[in-house]
């Protein structure tokens, strides 16, 4: 483990301009996410979904399969802004609340089965793989319409323009662990970008 690095401006220049691939958001981007996005592979993120939300928050890419950026509302988080990425493996969870499996399904849901059943029914084999086909890439696709969650990239805006702070999952931005989350953005990021926190209480 590296306990301490240092690193000249020109270096940390071209760790966020190798890390965003040459867009011309670098200088925006924390040093943390830069390492984060430098990483990826390593943790299993998919650092081409970060990118290209990104590159729609900057204009540069003009569609998005998430949900549309939003300011946090409350507590330790305002006046922060959270833009979700959709990755492989967030497929299961969208499909999941697309036919609200966490509860008692939905009457799509139920609509599906029965239209299956009165179609293949008397097929078995055939009905199961059009059931499970129907559900993934109907309910994927059907997300996709409404906008795809997964985790978070949270940023700051200052004159009109983002600043990308961190990456952080639904549960760090819960009431309960808003604290811890402004503080792992505070100590990640308010170094580098001050003005971002010069409002907020220390926590």
């Amino acid at each position: 483990m590296i306990r301490n690095l240092s690193l000249s401006a020109d270096q940390v220049a071209k760790l966020k301009t190798e890390a965003v691939r040459g867009k011309p958001y670098a200088g925006r981007v924390s040093i943390v996410l830069a390492f984060r996005l430098l990483g990826a592979a390593d943790t299993g993120l998919d650092v081409w979904a970060i990118l290209d939300e990104l590159d729609h928050l900057e204009g540069i890419r003009p569609l998005s399969k998430t949900k549309d950026a939003k300011p946090f509302h409350r507590g330790a988080l305002i006046p922060f802004w959270h833009k979700h990425f959709s990755s492989a493996r967030h497929i299961v969870k969208n499909i999941g609340i697309r036919w609200n499996l966490g509860g008692n399904g939905n009457k799509d849901l139920d609509a599906l089965i029965e239209e299956v059943a009165r179609d293949y029914g008397d097929d078995p084999d055939i009905w199961p793989k059009v059931l499970v086909d129907r559900l993934i890439m109907e309910g994927y696709s059907d997300r996709t319409m409404y906008g795809l969650t997964g985790d978070w990239i949270v940023f700051g805006v200052h004159n009109d323009q983002n600043y990308y702070l961190d990456l952080a999952t639904h549960e760090e931005g819960t009431p309960q662990n808003a604290h811890k989350l402004f503080a792992k953005l505070k100590q990640g990021s308010a170094a580098e970008f001050p003005f971002l926190f010069d409002s907020q209480p220390d926590v």
